[in-house]
């Protein structure tokens, strides 16, 4: 076994017209060969001309597990039709392979056979890492949005108002319809469901202040943020990710724009505006289905009806809804672009981080609510 050096190993790849030269460098042996395993399973995966040269004159040292990655790679080459030459291989590398060939080594990956126990532990170990990188990438990506937010609060010029404003009317006005009805129709069932248990009681007056209260402070920012998540955040997410897969984003960098400036921070921006807005346009939706369900099965006026809404919401029950609205903005915003930019290029990513947007919003949305909500209560609100 030659040995002449402690370099790592690498493969220089040289193209010429007819045919791609390989050139295995550095010491390919047991203790160093994981460093270019990976190396070779990557040029396996692209397409080269018919003949391909493997020059083994810069192999400075090499053992059995060595020359085993060697023909390994050499024998997936023709096995996709590809013919292959050996030169400047030594009398020693020689000797070797054909001494390992006398062992028919297998080139096959051997699934390995787990138990159940095993298996659940292995793919607990999985997601932890999957979690720890997705952890890494979101603080990462954090870094950079807070970066680009205060190179633009830095220069306001280089903030896109007409972006800002283009995303406020797709994400605003074009959701209020579908905000308005849903909102509405949550008011009618929470009148209907609390008149029917308060009528137990002899309550059912106090159904007004039930639907105000809880259209106010709870459900209706918790549904506006829900539907914006699952509408718009999923928009976004599909938009930045098809942006990756044309390589748009890269177009960016190579002409020096900030992808943050320019794709980030105006949605975010226009989410973190508009969320109160639709908030309010929720919340009077939601009182109005709750009003016309309370019409109907109580038979009182609507001035009356008016009049238990005034006594029943305080400013503060009032605010506490509109106050959630931003952060709401905020938490669907950033996630949405954070997995627009996680696509790698793939249709199949892209659905993946769509629908992983959509799940992470409603859930950090929900979660968002219920600690403030629990904040608010804390403080007195």
């Amino acid at each position: 076994m030659e040995k002449k050096a402690l370099d790592k190993p690498k493969i220089e790849i040289l193209s010429q017209k007819d045919r791609v030269i390989f050139k295995p460098y550095g010491l390919w042996v047991a203790r160093t060969i994981r460093d270019v395993e990976q190396t070779c399973d990557e040029i396996l995966e692209k397409t080269y001309p018919k003949f391909l040269i493997f020059d083994l004159s810069k192999l400075e040292g090499f053992d059995t597990a060595g020359i085993w990655l060697l023909q390994r790679t050499i024998k997936k080459f023709e096995d996709m039709n590809y013919k292959v030459e050996l030169l400047n291989a030594s009398d020693s590398f020689l000797n070797l392979s054909a001494q390992l060939n006398l062992y028919k080594p297998s080139f096959e990956k051997v699934p390995v056979q787990r138990s159940f126990f095993e298996d659940r532990l292995v793919n607990i170990g999985i997601a932890t890492k999957n979690l720890f990188d997705l952890t890494v990438n979101l603080i990462v990506f954090l870094g950079e949005i807070a970066v680009g937010s205060f190179d633009v609060l830095k220069n306001p010029r280089r903030l896109r108002m007409i972006s800002i404003f283009f995303h406020l009317e797709k994400f605003g006005l074009n959701a209020v319809m579908i905000i308005s009805v849903i909102a509405g129709a949550l008011g009618l069932v929470l009148a209907f469901q609390g008149e029917e248990q308060l009528r137990r009681f002899g309550a059912e007056i106090y159904t007004i202040n039930l639907v105000s209260i809880s259209v106010v402070r709870e459900v209706g920012i918790l549904i506006t943020g829900i539907l914006v998540a699952g509408r718009t955040g999923s928009a976004i997410t599909a938009e930045i990710g098809l942006m990756k897969i044309n390589q748009e984003v890269d177009a960016l960098n190579t002409f020096g724009l900030n992808p943050m400036e320019i794709l980030i921070v105006p949605r975010i921006l226009a989410l973190i505006f508009i969320m109160p807005i639709l908030a309010f346009i929720s919340d009077i939706m939601g009182l109005l289905g709750g009003g016309i369900m309370v019409l109907i099965s109580l038979d009182v006026s609507p001035k009356l009806y008016i009049y238990r809404i005034g006594e029943a919401i305080t400013m503060g029950s009032f605010w506490v809804g509109i106050i959630k609205a931003p952060f709401f903005g905020a938490i669907i915003g950033i996630v949405s672009c954070f997995e627009g930019m996680q696509v790698q290029g793939k249709a199949e990513s892209m659905r993946t981080c769509t629908t992983r947007s959509v799940v992470e919003s409603i859930f950090l949305v929900t979660l968002a609510d219920a600690l403030l909500s629990v904040f608010f209560t804390k403080i007195g609100i």
